[in-house]
């Protein structure tokens, strides 16, 4: 994969650098081989005003998350699929994550 804004290869995240990302990313986990999020909304425009912003993200760095929604709340799984051996979490995932909880600051 290649990262459209910051111009670079995705690389797997060591397990000591996904450890000290997660102290940084509040609500995140780590599971399966991916970064993990669930988060809830006020209202059902809320939840749409967030889910535009990472998906124009998304979109422009070439970086798709599985999003799964409902009436106010959302579940966001990042993972890098084409990562030499096996799918796994990648400094890509770990930049989107941290630009997600902008974007869910901006809407709680």
């Amino acid at each position: 994969m290649f990262n459209k804004i910051v111009k670079s290869e995705a690389e797997r995240v060591s397990a000591a650098d996904l450890q000290k990302a997660l102290k940084q990313l509040k609500g995140w986990t780590h599971d399966n081989s991916r970064l993990v999020r669930e988060v809830a909304f006020k209202d059902y425009q809320l939840t749409w005003a967030f889910l535009t912003q990472v998906a124009m993200r998304s979109h422009l760095w070439g970086h798709h998350p599985l999003i799964t929604t409902s009436y106010t709340s959302v579940r966001l799984e990042l993972q890098t699929h084409d990562l030499e051996m096996s799918p796994g979490v990648s400094n890509i995932d770990v930049k989107l994550a941290k630009q997600i909880e902008k974007y869910i600051s901006q809407h709680q």
